[in-house]
């Protein structure tokens, strides 16, 4: 069922909510958390055909925060969906145009579930900081998917800059078959540790960054992160996991079937297929707390990964000056014993030199007159000694 709502307000949206319950009960009472949906006006169907699909695992109420027009004038169409049309639960869109398109908290406040957990997800680009959101601030947990950005991997280095606990993005949870593959790998004999990982993927695949950079942080090895050929597809294409006794390679060249080789054991064929949205939308609302995991593969993981290769290449930028070590200096002291010696000698005399000579005689010893072969002294040796 879907009833629509046109320049409408807060208050009519409750109230209308509460005379669908009276009259068909059709309306789901065992919800658990609401979700808050916030995207471009004409870009809302995804979201919340995800949403609803997971909805049948996390019973919730959806409210979509569809931005529309900002110079139309100041108003708010709503809709309201519940029944077969919201899965098992009820869908508010909330379509605002003008000057309410920058206060969609004022509005969607009202509508929030009491005493029941709030997640906000931007299914398409996301607020600088996520936190500090206007909306995000009545979060819980904030849910953003750096791959719809226009600039994935930037973006994924501005959540790095922004993270707040309870901050999560879609990208992070389309690994998690990767990471459970790969675990249950090392936990088979031999036990070997790992020596050097290399995770390849396309280049502006987020989900690859912060597959290396967990491996990175959990193995305590180098990681590197090569960019895989076009053809492979977008996401994560291969790892390889170096050890003494043998590499694991595990590599998905179609997006769906990958092959897991292994030293001294035959090749395997594995399921891996792509995570679909609801899939990943799902596994998020699962947890309500921060992800410390996800926390630490940000903030310590990413700075691991191709830090040993940058480190021995790097080069001085252009018009970068290399430093020089000063010159040595004599000691303050030695150069001024040097101008004291150079006025003496200009503008005085001379010391006497037979003091200058006796105190040279007294500090060199007496020297020592060869014998001869009859032990007569030599005449040489003699005559300096007198």
């Amino acid at each position: 069922m879907i009833i629509d709502l046109p320049s409408t307000t807060s208050s009519k949206i409750n109230r209308a909510m509460l005379d669908l319950r009276e009259q068909g009960g059709s309306i789901a009472l065992s919800r658990v958390l609401t979700l808050v949906i916030v995207t471009e006006d004409g870009q809302s169907e995804d979201p919340i055909a995800a949403a609803n699909a997971a909805s049948f695992e996390h019973p919730c109420r959806v409210i979509v925060v569809a931005r529309g027009a900002r110079r139309a004038s100041p108003r708010m169409d709503a809709q309201i969906r519940v029944g077969g049309d919201a899965g098992a639960s009820e869908v508010i869109v909330l379509r605002l145009y003008g000057s309410l398109v920058d206060h969609g908290a004022s509005v969607v406040t009202p509508l929030l579930l009491a005493d029941s957990p709030v997640v906000v997800w931007w299914p398409g680009e996301a607020p600088e900081v996520p936190a500090d959101d206007p909306i995000g601030i009545l979060g819980d947990r904030r849910i953003t998917d750096a791959n719809s950005a226009k600039r994935p991997i930037a973006q994924l280095a501005k959540r790095r800059e922004t993270y707040r606990p309870g901050d999560t993005d879609i990208a992070w949870t389309r690994i998690t078959r990767w990471r459970g593959l790969l675990a249950a790998t090392l936990d088979q004999p031999p036990h070997e540790k790992v020596t050097e990982v290399t995770v390849a993927g396309s280049a502006d695949s987020p989900s690859t960054d912060l597959l290396a950079a967990w491996l990175a942080w959990a193995l305590r090895c180098p990681a590197k992160r090569v960019k895989a050929p076009a053809k492979s597809g977008p996401g994560v294409h291969s790892v390889v996991l170096a050890r003494r006794g043998g590499n694991i390679a595990l590599v998905r060249p179609e997006g769906v079937t990958a092959e897991l080789t292994m030293a001294n054991q035959p090749e395997r064929l594995i399921s891996l297929p792509r995570r679909t949205l609801r899939e990943c939308l799902a596994e998020e609302l699962r947890r309500l707390d921060a992800d410390d995991i996800y926390a630490d593969v940000l903030l310590k993981g990413l700075p691991m990964v191709n830090a040993g290769s940058s480190a021995k290449g790097a080069t001085p930028a252009r018009g970068a000056r290399t430093a020089k070590a000063p010159a040595a200096k004599a000691p303050a002291s030695a150069a001024r014993s040097r101008t004291t010696r150079g006025k003496r000698s200009a503008d005085t005399p001379a010391e006497p030199a037979a003091p200058t000579t006796r105190r040279r005689r007294r500090a060199e010893p007496e020297p020592v007159a060869p014998a001869t072969s009859d032990g007569a002294v030599e005449p040489a040796a003699a005559a300096a000694r007198s």
